[in-house]
């Protein structure tokens, strides 16, 4: 990298970006459950394929999506962009706003990495989530492996994967990012997308 200081906050920024278009996905999805209720089953008949459609194409892109964005092997992700935070930390500048002072100081590069490793661990915890959503995207979508194309609901028996699971997942990415974001901007951000 030859400027880290700016590359690496247009590419936080850019995660951002990404992270608020899956988190919308995401809750077109849950507007589109809210409708399964017993007031709405006319409306639920008549467009009952829609639905179906939209269930089906959302959860998968949702699924390709969170998968890129924790991958350790994409070349832009979530993970490398800690690493690359990690590494260089101190040419990054941090800062955390001091209530006493009421002004902000600088976070010196060992804990900044320090809050990094935090984050880190944090993803490694939820791991075996990660796996099932590769899984999910590997044997159903990416390619048709035979044993899930002819029985589909053995992948959710073999990796379930809840609605709780991605929500978890989405908080998690939602605190590192705002956590990164005021470090490096010096201003809090919503990640909450209003337009539902």
């Amino acid at each position: 990298m030859k400027n880290p200081h700016n590359e690496l906050r247009t590419y936080l920024n850019t995660l951002i970006y990404r992270y608020r278009n899956i988190k919308s996905l995401d809750q077109q999805l849950k507007s589109i459950y809210e409708w399964n209720t017993p007031a709405r089953i006319e409306a639920l008949n008549l467009g009952a394929h829609f639905f179906w459609v939209a269930d089906y194409s959302l959860s998968r892109i949702i699924l390709v999506e969170l998968f890129m964005f924790f991958s350790e092997k994409e070349d832009r992700s979530l993970r490398d962009w800690l690493n690359k935070a990690k590494e260089h930390a101190a040419s990054m500048n941090p800062t955390r706003f001091n209530k006493i002072e009421r002004d902000y100081e600088p976070i010196k590069p060992e804990k900044y990495r320090c809050i990094i490793d935090c984050q880190i661990a944090q993803l490694q915890a939820r791991q075996k989530i990660i796996d099932r959503i590769k899984a999910h995207r590997d044997k159903a979508i990416v390619h048709m492996d035979k044993d899930y194309f002819n029985n589909s609901q053995a992948l959710d028996t073999n990796y379930p994967l809840s609605a709780g699971d991605i929500d978890d997942l989405m908080e998690v990415v939602s605190c590192i990012l705002k956590k990164h974001y005021s470090c490096l901007f010096q201003a809090s951000m919503s990640l909450e997308v209003a337009s539902v």
